[in-house]
């Protein structure tokens, strides 16, 4: 199984034993769309100036499961990055949701961590099946530079935060663990020596915070 990037991570957490991520999920269907940018932003694939977002490089190969998010933010040329998540998150048609999700589900089997099978009416939608071990890996990690002074990476703390704000820590966490989450991830963004992944935890929480007031 290769290293995943965290809009990888977080669509492992985020899926359910049977492939799927409800619509009904709006909070996870949006933070999919949301781990799509952050990502985007932290490799400086996509920049953000104010709160427009726009292209600064090709997006490279290896990251083609996040051509729907680029082509997107590509052809607008400048487009605010509430736009550009409500696009993959909250529409009238499942279609650009579906889009995001298949990209990015075909590149976890591609990986081998996920089994593609068929779902819905007639088998007409797609459901990517996770690793239960590849997940506990995801987790461990977690555990590992949150909860045990581990080397922190700006993915895992991008990752803990997103599982954090679509209250999804209780489903991997105990309690007395979700609460020492909450507390480290405070506790990295006031210290200065974390400055940039500070950055990204703030970058993520407010990105959230935003849409999900937006679509209520």
């Amino acid at each position: 199984m290769n290293n995943l990037s965290l809009s990888q991570e977080y669509m492992m957490c985020a899926l359910n034993d049977k492939g799927k991520i409800s619509t009904f999920s709006l909070e996870r269907v949006i933070a999919v769309a949301a781990s799509a940018v952050a990502e985007l932003l932290m490799d400086e694939i996509i920049e953000l100036d104010g709160k427009k977002l726009s292209v600064k490089k090709a997006l490279p190969k290896d990251m083609c499961y996040l051509s729907p998010v680029y082509d997107f933010i590509e052809k607008k040329g400048r487009v605010g990055f509430k736009t550009v998540v409500e696009h993959f998150s909250f529409t009238f048609s499942n279609k650009n949701i579906e889009e995001l999700f298949d990209s990015i589900g075909e590149s976890l089997v591609k990986a081998g961590c996920a089994q593609k099978e068929k779902s819905g009416i007639l088998g007409s939608k797609n459901a990517y099946v996770p690793d239960k071990k590849a997940v506990d890996n995801i987790i461990q990690n977690i555990r590992a530079e949150i909860l045990e002074d581990g080397d922190l990476t700006e993915d895992i703390a991008a990752l803990a935060a997103l599982l954090d704000k679509t209250d999804e820590l209780m489903r991997f966490f105990s309690a007395y663990e979700k609460k020492d989450v909450k507390k480290r991830l405070k506790e990295i963004k006031e210290n200065p020596e974390n400055k940039e992944i500070a950055k990204v935890i703030n970058y993520v929480e407010e990105l959230m915070i935003i849409i999900i007031i937006s679509a209520t």
